[in-house]
């Protein structure tokens, strides 16, 4: 009678790919490609305020920017509200997408 040949062990599995870690890594992913890719991107085409000069003429401002007359705040505050909102909904859309 022939030796039978050694049974495959099961190999042990890694936990440290767990749900939570994945979707948090998937969420790290999306903060970098939008800070990458968005927000310092787009800052730049929003446009500038109106400015005006000593002698009274001013000029309107172009992009986003001077079409709501904004402050470079404001437009600072818009861009970081985006962000905010992309970063909450992020994990919903994650969570509903596993459905």
């Amino acid at each position: 009678m022939a030796p039978r040949p050694p049974t495959p062990s099961a190999a042990p599995t890694s936990s440290w790919f767990t749900p939570k870690r994945l979707l948090v890594i998937f969420c790290v992913i999306n903060l970098i490609t939008y800070v990458d890719r968005g927000a310092i991107a787009s800052n730049g085409v929003n446009g500038s305020e109106g400015t005006c000069t000593e002698s009274g003429s001013c000029t309107s401002g172009s992009g986003i920017q001077g079409e709501f007359n904004l402050s470079n705040f404001e437009d600072g505050v818009l861009s970081s509200a985006f962000m905010v909102g992309l970063l909450v909904a992020s994990p919903i859309f994650a969570s509903l997408a596993k459905r």
